[in-house]
């Protein structure tokens, strides 16, 4: 009980001074500026690839219908549903 009376505290604390300006918010950096700040990371182009080719509409990457695209596969954000079989085909092409 007293974990969350703790919690609820300084819970309160952290958005009094949220209000007040003295805690900053985290700035939520799209894919293309984490690729920015870490050009060696091959995910992170990849990740910022697909968020460009789909007009920097997040939701719009797992939704993708480009199949020849050779970064298909690799995408983020897809549905956990669709598998890659031995000949590279996904479980959407499948029957």
């Amino acid at each position: 009980m007293t974990v969350n009376l703790k919690l609820t505290e300084g819970l309160k604390e952290y958005q009094q001074k949220l209000s007040q300006g003295l805690v900053e918010t985290p700035k939520q950096l799209d894919p293309i500026e984490k690729a920015r700040q870490n050009p060696k990371s091959l995910r992170a182009a990849i990740n910022a690839k697909c968020f460009d080719c789909c007009c920097f509409h997040k939701p719009e990457v797992k939704y993708c219908t480009v199949v020849n695209c050779p970064l298909y596969i690799l995408r983020p954000w897809q549905p956990r549903e669709i598998a890659i079989n031995e000949t590279g085909e996904t479980g959407a092409d499948m029957d």
